[in-house]
């Protein structure tokens, strides 16, 4: 898990994008910000894994991400995604302080698509990529109009939400975090990890699998894959130093859990999407 930082655009209070993966199953490993975040797929597929639920995206879907939600995703498909993310701090003061405190929006893919929120939504898409004050402005007007929306249709009581109890542990989940970041190309073992937060290994399986959603083993994994993954990408290093780097410790042991997660060797993905 990584803490992420959002800095706004230049001229927005909030930061809008857009991204494409033309890599199948490229993997965003488990994360969390303070900034929410709402995803609208434009093409292809994007899984959202949350500790417990897993959301696929397709054409027309959005998904709001509430702040400080535990989350991870993977493109199944080659895909275009528009990501506006928004700082708390903003999302506080558009609502009279009442987001976070008093109600979350909840905004999941739903097989009937809400009309009013794409059409905004592709507003938004289409004015932000034109820098000029005019369209600035309506950015911004559009913006509020969709937080209106949200507000109106899509607000759930604080309270009723069973399923952020993890908030409450991000700051120990945090720690556990850099330690793995700290020390992922080391022989990393759940009892090592355990006896170093003073954790029963038991106890802690349990607790890392309930609030990040993956064993423990399965997440040093994601961090080692990711590393490798730009390594793969941006150096000429060997398979075999890749896989040494990064803690796997044998090619063999890279070779398995790359392909289990892409679906291709490590040779087989450079070769097809860096070549």
């Amino acid at each position: 898990m990584k803490h992420e930082m959002i800095s706004p655009n230049e001229h927005y209070p909030f930061k809008l994008f857009s991204f494409t993966s033309r890599n199948p199953d490229r993997l965003i490993s488990t994360h969390w910000h303070e900034s929410a975040e709402l995803l609208y797929c434009l093409k292809g597929n994007l899984e959202v894994r949350f500790p417990q639920i897993t959301y696929l995206l397709e054409p027309g879907d959005t998904l709001f991400i509430n702040s400080n939600i535990i989350h991870s995703s993977r493109s199944p498909l080659p895909n275009e995604v528009f990501v506006m993310q928004f700082p708390l701090r903003f999302l506080q003061e558009m609502t009279q302080n009442q987001y976070n405190e008093k109600f979350l929006f909840n905004v999941i893919p739903m097989k009937q698509k809400d009309r009013r929120m794409q059409h905004v939504l592709n507003q938004i898409f289409r004015n932000y990529q034109t820098q000029e004050l005019a369209t600035n402005l309506l950015v911004k007007s559009q913006t509020l109009a969709l937080l209106s929306l949200l507000v109106e249709e899509y607000s759930i009581p604080l309270t009723s939400q069973h399923s952020i109890k993890s908030l409450k542990h991000l700051e120990r989940l945090k720690q556990i975090n850099d330690y793995v970041q700290e020390n992922y190309y080391q022989a990393l073992k759940l009892e090592q990890v355990a006896e170093v937060f003073n954790y029963d290994p038991a106890y802690f399986s349990r607790f890392f699998k309930k609030y990040m959603g993956i064993p423990f083993s399965e997440y040093v994994n994601t961090v080692r894959l990711e590393k490798a993954y730009y390594q793969l990408r941006d150096t000429d290093m060997t398979v075999m130093a890749i896989a040494m780097a990064n803690g796997f410790f044998s090619v063999k042991s890279f070779y398995n859990v790359f392909k289990k997660n892409y679906n291709l060797s490590p040779q087989q993905y450079r070769k097809k999407y860096f070549s």
